[in-house]
């Protein structure tokens, strides 16, 4: 392809439908937030008319001459032409795992929060950064992507299923979540479950939980099922992490990441990365569950030949509120049938396949800065936007820990919003207005 390059000041360089620049800093993109320093910035911005050995052949002359690649490459339709490439960021980033570089999600939530910056850089922007360089950023690293997973900001999505037409809104995602549930068999005949239990300072009462957890563990156990067992240490105090680590469920079944995100969200993200089992269930460090939550789980995600998010049938509040409440099932209700705008609808504690919590992962609240929170809440509005039913096992219940200075606590007294999400702008929504007008 024919190539001019850059004199002076570093200014881009058009290669067909991509645009490069050498640069030292990302002062090009005009935004008023400071970024990290990088050797090459790289604008893709017709990724779905490439052949697959052009990506390859530009990837090679990017690594052979950077270390540090801002990246950014306009998302394909989900459904993608046979003739193209149109790769996802998790496609990318295989290609480029191939020459030792590792995703960095470390610029796109700067860049979102800056008007000035455009929106499909802002959108897109990752960092690809040769593995070598992450030992000497340990920040870089606790945000690389270990393994292939699919990460696209989270209005992204609401973009797609706002413009796809289809009355079913959000279904290119449900699709695109489907094809790939479908490309590992669907549901195994005795899939492995991985629990993925968060720890923060919860003390004494993480020994509590972990002790509920193996009657839950030892159900499935007696039902002929594996279970692998992922506990997250995120800031976590010294009691928290000697009750933790010594205990014997997760000395025999578990592992124990550590972390300094201060954010729930991250350490889930990275928990899952991490899994090993073909479903992922979410659980707090502080929280019972009935001993049969998680078999009853397993098999009502099993009743449906698409991908659905379980979670108990009831939730026994306990602390300095007490209730029980119990939970909507939309393949009862149908998705038209509840909102979850004005209030969250379905609690934390959730049973999926993995995949579904690899393509739409959990945001980062960031409440001190941007004033989000409730990631949980954010994230059900995600997945419902894209047509994931969320339904209960029957007969299971989690008993949720009330505390005066629990994170919900802390984002309801700092008035804390939900992030824009998918499901304000997709026809989904536009048709329960239209039915509570009726």
């Amino acid at each position: 392809m024919p190539r001019r390059r850059a004199r002076g000041n570093p200014t881009l360089v058009q290669e067909g439908v991509s645009f490069f620049m050498p640069v030292k800093q990302m002062c090009w993109l005009q935004v008023t937030v400071p970024l990290p320093t990088v050797d090459m910035a790289v604008w893709l911005t017709g990724a779905q008319h490439l052949a697959l050995p052009d990506c390859l052949r530009m990837i090679q002359r990017l690594v052979s001459s950077a270390r540090v690649i801002a990246f950014a490459a306009e998302p394909p339709p989900f459904r993608q032409d046979s003739d193209g490439v149109a790769l996802w960021p998790d496609q990318w980033a295989r290609l480029f795992e191939v020459h030792q570089f590792v995703l960095v999600d470390a610029v796109r939530d700067t860049l979102c929060r800056d008007r000035a910056c455009a929106e499909e850089i802002a959108q897109n922007m990752v960092l690809f950064v040769g593995r070598e360089l992450l030992d000497k950023r340990p920040d870089w690293r606790a945000i690389s992507v270990p393994s292939a997973k699919r990460i696209v900001h989270p209005d992204r999505i609401c973009r797609h299923a706002a413009s796809s037409g289809d009355p079913e809104a959000g279904s290119p995602v449900a699709t695109y979540i489907d094809e790939r549930w479908r490309a590992v068999g669907r549901h195994p005949e005795c899939g492995e479950v991985t629990i993925v239990m968060t720890f923060h300072r919860e003390g004494f009462l993480a020994q509590r939980s972990l002790n509920g957890l193996e009657m839950v563990v030892q159900v499935m156990a007696d039902a002929g099922l594996k279970c692998d067992i992922v506990c997250t240490l995120d800031n976590a105090d010294a009691a928290t992490t000697d009750v933790v680590s010594r205990h014997e469920l997760v000395r025999r079944f578990g592992r124990v990441l550590v972390f300094k995100n201060s954010d729930l969200s991250s350490s889930r993200n990275h928990a899952v990365d991490a899994a090993r089992g073909d479903y992922v269930a979410i659980m707090d460090g502080d929280d019972f569950y009935s001993p049969r939550w998680l078999l009853g789980a397993y098999h009502r995600c099993r009743q449906f030949t698409q991908p659905v998010i379980v979670h108990p049938e009831f939730v026994v509040n306990f602390g300095i509120y007490s209730g029980v409440a119990q939970v909507v099932d939309t393949s009862e209700t149908g998705l038209e049938g509840t909102t979850p705008i004005t209030e969250n609808r379905w609690v934390a504690a959730s049973f999926a396949p993995r995949v579904v919590y690899e393509s739409i992962p959990y945001s980062r609240p960031d409440l001190a800065i941007s004033g989000f929170g409730y990631e949980d809440w954010h994230w059900n509005c995600e997945t419902l936007a894209a047509g994931i039913h969320h339904v209960s096992a029957h007969e299971t219940a989690l008993f949720y820990r009330r505390r005066a200075n629990s994170m919900v606590m802390e984002h309801s007294t700092s008035h804390a919003i939900i992030r824009p999400t998918a499901f304000l702008r997709s026809p989904r929504l536009a048709k329960m207005c239209q039915k509570v007008g009726d």
